[in-house]
């Protein structure tokens, strides 16, 4: 299958996504995984400041896509000049590094707050009845979860295998990315930090961006005409 439908495929596949968190959004399943976390009597998030939860969610887990983008950034390095395998290798870095950054900088845009600052859950807001912030000042910094995009960073592997032709490191890739980004997320979610919705879109955001990232470096070294 040649690249350009690989993208498209890709990208058909992360717009459902898409949807399908636009759908989770302020539904009955998604305050209610939340709620299964919380305790009602203790009016908190048992597992909020679980030293080992707390300690990956606030140090760690940052070294899997900066620490990724510069291991990739050297295999990129080490590639022939002007070739295709030097451009994917560092369009994986530039995406595994950038990419939750991404998703920081979109969250101080969507109102949607955290699940332990609603007042359902013993916080002091409401649910806003719209999705983009009125000001930073009133943004819900939540949504997209920029903790489950650093581990769907790890798609960056799966985009770079991709271009290049090489269908296992994408399966890997893809499998990588999508089970750290799950698993990432969740360990938010029992904290009380983020809600499902919050942690599919971020799959959305980053799968997307993936997907227009890797097309324009296709089409650029299809025009410099890069070898492979």
């Amino acid at each position: 299958m040649k690249f350009h439908r690989y993208v498209g495929w890709s990208a058909g596949l992360f717009a459902i996504v898409a949807v399908v968190a636009w759908m989770l959004l302020y539904s009955t399943p998604d305050l209610a995984l939340s709620a299964h976390f919380y305790d009602a009597h203790a009016r908190a998030f048992p597992l909020q400041h679980q030293p080992f939860i707390d300690f990956f969610g606030r140090r760690l887990v940052w070294f899997v896509p900066f620490g990724g983008a510069a291991l990739l950034a050297l295999v990129a390095w080490k590639q022939p000049a002007r070739s295709q395998r030097r451009l994917a290798w560092a369009g994986a870095a530039l995406f595994m590094g950038s990419g939750p950054l991404l998703a920081g900088v979109f969250k101080h845009l969507t109102a949607m707050p955290r699940p332990l600052n609603l007042d359902v859950f013993n916080g002091t807001e409401v649910m806003p009845p719209y999705f983009w912030t009125h000001s930073l000042a009133q943004a819900g910094n939540a949504l997209p979860s920029a903790h489950a995009a650093s581990g769907f960073a790890l798609l960056a592997l799966f985009f770079a295998g991709s271009m290049l032709g090489r269908k296992g490191l994408a399966w890997t890739g893809l499998v990588l990315g999508l089970c750290a980004g799950l698993l990432f997320g969740f360990l938010r979610i029992v904290q009380g930090y983020h809600f499902l919705s919050q942690v599919v879109a971020s799959c959305a955001v980053l799968g997307l961006y993936g997907c227009a990232l890797f097309y324009g470096l296709h089409r650029w070294a299809l025009h410099r005409r890069l070898m492979h």
